[in-house]
């Protein structure tokens, strides 16, 4: 799955193609077993974090967190957990510019959209 999902490429999309195609990634995540979105999240945060643009990284995180901040608690909390599960297996230094983005990403977003997501982070 990962392989033929080049999330540079999707990262420089305008706006509006761009959510689209990270909404239906993630619901085709959904479908599948947790090994299997772990791996996959794990790929794609690997060339995020070592080959895109910090504005390339910021797009894609941004598009992200709205369409997770759309689904149901229960469901934005797995999406989360097993975010974190991915970034885990990041070499060090990828893992802190996730976290500095991610970061940046979370203060740029409307309130409501980051406080859903900051309470499903506990």
């Amino acid at each position: 799955m990962s392989q033929q999902l080049d999330p540079i490429q999707i990262a420089r999309l305008p706006y509006t193609q761009r959510n689209e195609a990270l909404s239906k990634i993630f619901q085709m995540l959904l479908t599948l077993d947790e090994n299997t979105v772990i791996k996959t999240m794990t790929d794609v945060l690997n060339v995020l974090a070592s080959k895109a643009t910090d504005e390339e990284y910021k797009n894609w995180c941004e598009s992200g967190a709205r369409i997770i901040s759309m689904y149901d608690d229960n469901v934005i909390k797995t999406i989360l957990q097993l975010r974190a599960k991915a970034v885990s297996n990041l070499p060090k230094n990828l893992a802190e510019r996730d976290a500095k983005i991610m970061s940046e990403v979370l203060q740029s977003l409307d309130p409501s959209i980051r406080e859903k997501l900051m309470k499903n982070m506990k």
